[in-house]
């Protein structure tokens, strides 16, 4: 039934359509699992930020330039 209906659309439509769903596959792929763990870890690290403003942050670019990953 959702064949038939994307047959309705026009080709450009429906070279939309391959577009969004490529893309969308593409954003599924690129995230990784997030593990109970990680995710424990991380939610740690944010309550100990917000117990302690005055504690020196880092952006992203700087832990990742750190540890010599490409963003």
């Amino acid at each position: 039934m959702l064949l038939h209906e994307i047959a309705k659309l026009s080709v450009e439509e429906r070279r939309a359509l391959i577009d969004d769903l490529w893309d969308s596959i593409e954003t599924e792929q690129a995230l990784p699992p997030l593990s109970d763990e990680l995710a424990h870890l991380l939610d740690a690290r944010y309550r100990e930020s917000v117990e302690n403003p005055d504690q020196k942050s880092y952006t992203l670019e700087e832990i990742a330039g750190r540890h010599g990953v490409k963003l």
